[in-house]
């Protein structure tokens, strides 16, 4: 009875303490409204947030027993806020199902184990039926694990809010149609850093053809952040985004796998925009080390995207054969507004940079021994300050600006058959160049510094709108400086300073060829000395350029028929 009373008597106690604290808190918000200052209402959460040891609830972690229900049971149990630890062991499990606002901490390793393991990833089934870790229309979900699964890792669809961090997972490395590891189906705000995702898939044994097995997976998913991981050794992609939109791609490594390290792909949706990939390290994938490849609109689709201060080596290769792919830099079809930075690529198979179908690009402070390759067509190209091996542009393209300042290269391939609005070379320095000028359009190169030891010479103009050269220095040691074919039009050379073996300009008769305040000087190593031949001159005009030629023979020379008007041309020799 004594007892009893004393429970009672502590109980009332308690009451009288409770409302004086209520009225405490009353007479308190009561002087805060006459201070004319507003203040929340709502209660505080006073939840202490607990750690639940699956332990605790009978999980073995011998690697023997199937902790599958023990674990899932913490789980049920875990509150809002709330921690599943998995303490250091081996637990054998199957499949867990996740809950919204709980974290899960892994220092033991989860192994996975299925009766049947018959399940293969196909373009119709892209999700097994047996996850590791499967989650829908959750939020707020924070993992930390260690796992070797024989499909994914972990499969959330519908769902926000999640993040996976410092996590190390293993794939199946002897399965040639593997799930993905990490698999997103429509969330949105998706952070994935300092984790390891590896042998998703087996080792990609033939350079004609592929396996399935990704290591990052996003299927229409926004709000994307990949940091500080490394992805290697899966059967395909380090990182696949389809539909998807607003990603970070940062700091990771992608090495040695079966297909692109970074790939993106398109949906009807149209809203796949805002990409920045950055500060990454990108090598030894058989095929390109970013694609961006869109297939879905009839014209380039602006995407805002940023690809800057990368790292990529010995992409496009299986054992040692050349594969279909392998750009260095990106491969990029039919989008625009990409801008890519201060990358550096040496010894992958394909070309830095492919353009396909582009709108607006911009590539500046890059560094790669391969070359920039433009296919179909595009609107505005813009290079500057770059280190490459080429631009090569393929037959029957169509643009309508490439603007190409300060880089460095070895030469720029112009086939027949194209059309470019306004192609503009400014300050390049060109190592060994064969320019064959044979298209719709108009060429202006100003303060260019090229040499050739090409057979062809160093400049062709065969068929051009217009071009106009002025201010380069252009040497030659095989051939012509410079030829001018007949079809060419309005062509003016002023103020260039040229030397070349044999003759520094050699014209067929293009109609009203002009050249003012140039250098030409030959040099020695050709059948002839002269600086200047003209055959059947249409309406050419000369006036006070300098001729520098051998003493033997005549520095400007006419053959044929025609009309040339020369005015206060300079012979120093010849």
């Amino acid at each position: 009875m004594s007892n009893l009373l004393k429970f009672k008597k502590g109980k009332a106690c308690l009451l009288l303490i409770n409302i004086c604290f209520l009225a405490l808190t009353s007479i308190s918000c009561n002087v805060s409204n006459s201070g004319h200052s507003e203040q929340s209402t709502e209660e505080t959460d006073s939840k202490i947030h607990q750690t639940l040891n699956v332990k605790d609830f009978e999980a073995k972690g011998d690697g023997m027993v199937d902790d599958t229900k023990a674990i899932q049971a913490t789980i049920n149990a875990a509150q809002k806020g709330d921690t599943v630890l998995i303490p250091d062991g081996r637990f054998k499990v199957r499949t867990l199902i996740l809950k919204s606002d709980i974290s899960i901490k892994g220092i033991g390793l989860l192994k996975q184990h299925l009766a049947a393991d018959t399940q293969n990833y196909s373009r119709l089934i892209q999700n097994s039926s047996t996850p590791l870790f499967f989650g829908r229309n959750l939020k707020n979900i924070t993992l930390n694990f260690r796992a070797e699964t024989l499909n994914e890792a972990l499969y959330i669809s519908k769902s926000s809010d999640i993040k996976i961090s410092y996590t190390n997972i293993k794939g199946n490395a002897k399965k040639i149609k593997s799930f993905p590891a990490l698999l997103f189906y429509e969330c949105d705000t998706i952070r994935i850093d300092h984790s390891s995702v590896r042998e998703y898939g087996s080792p990609r044994l033939s350079a004609k053809t592929y396996q399935a097995g990704t290591a990052i997976r996003l299927l229409s998913c926004s709000n994307i952040t990949i940091e500080g991981n490394k992805l290697q050794y899966n059967g395909e992609n380090g990182i696949f985004m389809h539909g998807s939109s607003s990603a970070v791609i940062n700091n990771n490594l992608i090495s040695h796998n079966g297909m692109s390290a970074i790939q993106i792909g398109f949906g009807k949706t149209k809203k796949e925009k805002g990409f920045i990939i950055s500060n990454n390290i990108l090598e030894h994938n058989a095929a390109d080390a970013i694609d961006i490849n869109n297939k879905i609109t009839p014209t380039p689709l602006v995407i805002d995207c940023f690809i800057k201060n990368n790292k990529s080596f010995y992409n496009g290769f299986v054992n040692g054969e050349s594969t279909v792919d392998g750009s260095g830099l990106a491969t990029l079809v039919n989008v625009s507004k990409v801008t890519i930075a201060n990358n550096v690529s040496n010894k992958s198979n394909r070309p830095a940079l492919y353009l396909d179908n582009c709108g607006d690009i911009l590539a500046k402070h890059n560094k790669t021994d391969n070359k920039i390759e433009i296919v179909n067509s595009f609107n505005k190209i813009t290079l500057q300050d770059n280190v490459f091996d080429a631009i090569t542009i393929l037959a029957h393209v169509k643009g309508k600006s490439l603007h190409a300042t300060r880089n460095e290269m070895r030469t720029l391939l112009l086939p027949n058959a194209i059309s470019i609005d306004s192609l503009i070379l400014h300050q390049n320095k060109l190592t060994n160049a064969s320019l064959n000028i044979n298209m719709e359009g108009n060429l202006l190169m100003t303060k260019n510094i090229i040499n050739s030891n090409a057979p062809s010479g160093a400049i062709l103009l065969v068929n051009i709108n217009s071009a106009q050269l002025d201010q380069n220095q252009i040497k030659s040691t095989r051939f012509y400086a410079i030829t001018v074919r007949k079809m060419a039009k309005k062509v003016n050379l002023r103020n260039n300073i040229i030397q070349s073996v044999d003759a520094c300009i050699y014209d067929e008769g293009s109609e009203n060829l002009t050249l003012s305040h140039n250098k030409l000087h030959s040099v020695p190593g050709g059948k002839l000395n002269r600086t200047f031949i003209s055959k059947n001159p249409n309406h050419l005009k000369m006036q006070q350029n300098e001729h520098v030629g051998g003493k033997s023979d005549n520095s400007i020379r006419f053959e044929g028929t025609g009309i040339a008007f020369l005015s206060n041309e300079k012979i120093i020799s010849g």
